[in-house]
């Protein structure tokens, strides 16, 4: 078993593999689960500041024979490596993304697990959370639109674009998070659609199954925002 570590150069304190086991923070002062997903995210309290710890977990009928395992390739084609790097260009891009800290990966024979961890973006909400008890305004709906546009224009395809990965403030401003399988992408072409699709049969699924505060023409002033020209 061989473990790499990747830390933030800004992080004062140098990380132990253990610390990305969630089980480890259990009990400790700041911890606390974090619903939705496939499981394996937690808030914890790392020195002075909040992060979130996310586990790599498998979708799918293949999650049933690999919960957590991954065919090793190498640590710079394993999934945290991957992330760390779509973070960093769009933090680079001036993109609303949470800030990578440190990531774990874990090699045992063939496979490996891992982990990773991103500052916590405190006073935020789901956007599933957030319409579930109120709603946004047409401004707010076409300023999502901006984000996303972007986001692709920036050259990056979120792989689950949905209600849970898009975050929103006080002030409604919005966060997208959890970068898992995204992809960099040299142009616009017609992928753009299928991220945008996603989250639309997301909204969908949430206000069929929970009567969330989202109608349609929510949706049109979010397509207004996104097919807006950006400089």
């Amino acid at each position: 078993m061989k473990t790499y570590l990747l830390q933030n150069q800004d992080s004062v304190e140098l990380l132990e593999s253990q610390y990305f086991e969630p089980a480890y923070w259990v009990g400790k002062p700041g911890y606390q689960a974090i619903a939705g997903g496939r499981g394996g995210s937690v808030r914890i309290q790392l020195g002075d500041d909040q992060v979130i710890l996310r586990h790599y977990y498998r979708g799918g009928l293949v999650r049933k024979l690999f919960t957590d395992q991954y065919l090793w390739l190498g640590k710079h084609r394993s999934r945290p490596w991957r992330e760390w790097q779509i973070l960093l260009k769009a933090q680079a891009a001036g993109l609303p993304v949470p800030e990578p800290v440190a990531a774990c990966v874990t090699r045992t024979g063939f496979y490996y697990h891992a982990a990773i961890m991103t500052r916590y973006l405190v006073d935020t909400q789901t956007l599933a959370e957030r319409l579930a008890n109120s709603l946004l305004e047409p401004g707010d709906w076409y300023q999502l639109g901006l984000v996303i546009k972007r986001l692709h224009v920036a050259g990056i395809r979120h792989a689950d674009l949905n209600a849970s990965n898009i975050l929103v403030d006080s002030a409604n401003r919005f966060y997208i998070i959890d970068f898992d399988r995204a992809r960099l992408v040299k142009r616009l072409d017609d992928w753009q659609w299928r991220p945008l699709y996603r989250l639309q049969r997301s909204l969908n699924k949430y206000d069929r199954n929970q009567g969330i505060h989202y109608y349609s023409d929510d949706w049109q002033a979010l397509m207004d925002g996104y097919q807006a020209k950006t400089a």
